[in-house]
């Protein structure tokens, strides 16, 4: 077996096979394929669970007004809408103009079309004034963006003083699928977080970097959907895939991994899963409470 090729590099370097790195370009055939996946993982049961308790932590209430950065295909501000209610107001924003008109489809088709609003902009330039939400969601988009930081900034400055900002956001290293092979599947792992996270530890520094914005009483909690299929058994797929074409493994490697997976997840063995952290505080009034 060959040995494959270190990742090596600036951190600038990884998550060049993204196609979130910059969306704004996909065209409508694009946006329909990645949001059929982004709905893919957002229905599944664990996820569905995972959200209601994160938005829980968060304390979405009635009548709030919430923004969803990095909306995608919606899911996440759908959700947010239900919460707000029909006194309240959700808004999603994402720099893909294709993928905003799928988020407006869905959200049409499953009733809360009249609640929601979608914009086209950039996390790290967000199209808002000052302090024009009471919470302010950040939900597996930041771990795709280069410089985070400004985006994180830019979260904080449009929540309101004693609103809640947050980060839910996945460690690329993290990762668990049920496989044979222990050592290919750590490679596989690895390769794919290089090559398709710009920020794959970015979760492991969100509390000190919310902390230096000035976001108060900053809490962690860990998550850990998990499937016997579905989402992360396609998932798992595309992690072979991405570490052949990137060099990192060898087609051989690629093809004798995929057969023990497939066979896995036709009898029924397979598991697959992704540790998430959500990540919270409140921004405080001038005087520093919150």
């Amino acid at each position: 077996m060959s040995e494959p090729n270190q990742v090596q590099g600036t951190p600038e370097e990884f998550g060049t096979r993204s196609i979130w790195r910059d969306s704004s370009g996909l065209d409508g055939e694009q946006a329909r394929e990645h949001a059929a996946r982004l709905e893919l993982r957002a229905r599944a049961e664990s996820e569905i669970a995972v959200r209601d308790e994160y938005l829980s932590l968060l304390g979405v209430a009635p009548g709030e007004r919430a923004l969803d950065v990095g909306c995608g295909s919606g899911a996440v501000t759908r959700a947010l809408a239900r919460r707000v209610g029909s006194a309240g107001r959700a808004v999603g924003v994402d720099t893909s103009s294709a993928i905003l008109a799928v988020a407006r489809e869905l959200a049409e088709r499953e009733g809360v079309g009249n609640a929601v609003d979608f914009r086209q902009g950039d996390c790290r330039s967000l199209p808002f004034t000052d302090a024009s939400f009471d919470v302010v969601l950040a939900a597996t988009t930041l771990c795709h963006v280069p410089g985070p930081e400004r985006a994180l900034a830019e979260m904080v400055r449009v929540t309101r003083p004693g609103g809640r900002v947050g980060v839910f956001d996945l460690d690329g290293d993290m990762c668990l699928y049920a496989h044979p092979d222990r050592e290919l599947t750590r490679r596989i792992v690895a390769a794919y977080a290089d090559q398709m996270l710009v920020n794959g530890w970015l979760v492991r520094k969100l509390p000190a970097l919310l902390t230096e914005l000035g976001v108060i009483g900053v809490r962690t909690r860990g998550f850990m959907p998990l499937e016997a299929g579905g989402y992360y058994a396609n998932r798992a797929e595309r992690c072979a895939d991405v570490a052949a074409q990137s060099g990192l493994i060898t087609p051989d490697d690629r093809a004798r991994w995929l057969e023990a997976h497939r066979a896995d997840v036709a009898a029924g063995r397979f598991l697959g899963g992704q540790l998430h952290l959500l990540v919270w505080g409140t921004r405080p009034f001038t005087d520093g409470k919150a």
